[in-house]
């Protein structure tokens, strides 16, 4: 009698965590539908083909501009058309911004080709023909779109007017041992446990991870989760994570100095004072002492000339490299957060503006 009850018990217990997981499922589902409703219906949804999928291509500014400026974004970054805008604003009186979105970011679809650096690239040229935006273009990339940015200018320096490069990745040579073949596995374990719950803890993920911007309105605030939510469902946004280092190294390799204008914004490494630091927070002294191997009880000054040391090792021994290969490209320092476009947004539309209109002169 007490197995048939422990049977029944277990029994239960099994039954209701399916009848969960199917209400959660269920939700999901519903969830997701309504929020491609939602975006579309608002204007975020302009689905264009390359190929085998089809990305999403939203256009802002003058259409007649005297530019057409290119958002290349980082990885993971699901809402570009929403996040950077108080940046571009500044650029979309005189230019037509272009966001697009790569294959599993938003509402583009997700695709089984391997996300190789060849393959987005010739995702980000089709998607422009198949939309009638015709060459050449000033790229803005942030982040890892700097390998994208970077192997499209060598590769295809004609279709290039300049590019403008956010605090992207510092593009080197990985030797075979530091090679990752392999998506970051925290990343990797939440996308697995997402799946299993088709959704559900992927909401309450990203939630988590972006705070309520002040500066939405509840409707760009609700696109902004509707879009990482479903950026956070695709499995080509874990592939293109797995191959970063493959295609940094291949990018690395062809890269051609030539003459088409360049622009590299050092944010996170563009530090040269002690008040730069000051004014934007400090430095959590935590983090930093660890990460240099420092004693507890070492002094600030010494903390923050170590870090000050560290971002001008970064700008003289890596960017000025990566600099070089490149060829014609300039590096300036605007000291702030990685994603400088949203810390400072006037300060980083101004120097974007500046660099243009100077091309111009």
């Amino acid at each position: 009698m007490r197995i048939k009850k422990a049977f029944k018990i277990v029994l239960i217990i099994v039954l209701s965590l399916l009848v969960l997981w199917l209400i959660v499922f269920i939700n999901s589902r519903i969830r997701m539908n309504k929020d491609r409703e939602f975006l579309t219906e608002n204007g975020y949804s302009h689905l264009v083909s390359v190929g085998d999928h089809s990305v999403n291509v939203l256009s802002y500014g003058n259409e007649n501009g005297q530019h057409r400026i290119v958002s290349i974004a980082g990885f993971g970054d699901p809402d570009p058309c929403l996040s950077w805008r108080r940046m571009t604003a500044a650029l979309e009186e005189e230019n037509r911004v272009i966001f697009i979105d790569r294959a599993g970011y938003g509402l583009s679809d997700n695709t089984s080709q391997e996300r190789t650096v060849e393959n987005i690239v010739a995702d980000y040229r089709s998607a422009l023909r198949s939309a009638g935006v015709e060459a050449p273009y000033i790229l803005l990339p942030h982040s890892i779109g700097g390998i994208y940015a970077s192997y499209w200018v060598s590769k295809y320096p004609e279709e290039i007017e300049a590019v403008v490069f956010m605090d992207t990745s510092e593009i080197r040579e990985y030797a075979p041992d530091q090679m990752r073949t392999e998506p970051d596995p925290a990343y990797l374990r939440a996308y697995r446990l997402d799946k299993m719950g088709a959704g559900g803890l992927g909401n309450l993920l990203v939630k988590t991870m972006l705070p309520e911007k002040a500066y939405y309105t509840a409707a760009e605030q609700r696109a902004e989760y509707a879009l990482a939510l479903l950026t956070f469902q695709n499995s080509a946004v874990i592939e293109e994570d797995a191959m970063m280092s493959r295609n940094m190294n291949e990018t690395w390799n062809i890269l051609v100095p030539n003459d088409v204008p360049k622009l590299y914004i050092s944010a996170e490494f563009g530090y040269n004072t002690k008040n730069e630091l000051i004014a934007d927070g400090g430095l959590d002294r935590g983090t930093y002492l660890k990460f240099f191997h420092l004693a507890q009880d070492t002094d600030d000054d010494t903390l923050y000339d170590r870090y000050l040391e560290f971002c001008k090792k970064i700008r003289d021994k890596t960017l000025s490299v990566y600099a070089e290969k490149l060829g014609n490209c300039e590096i300036v320092c605007l000291p702030g957060d990685h994603c400088i476009y949203d810390q400072k947004p006037d300060e980083c539309a101004k120097v974007i503006k500046d660099y243009i209109d100077k091309l111009y002169d």
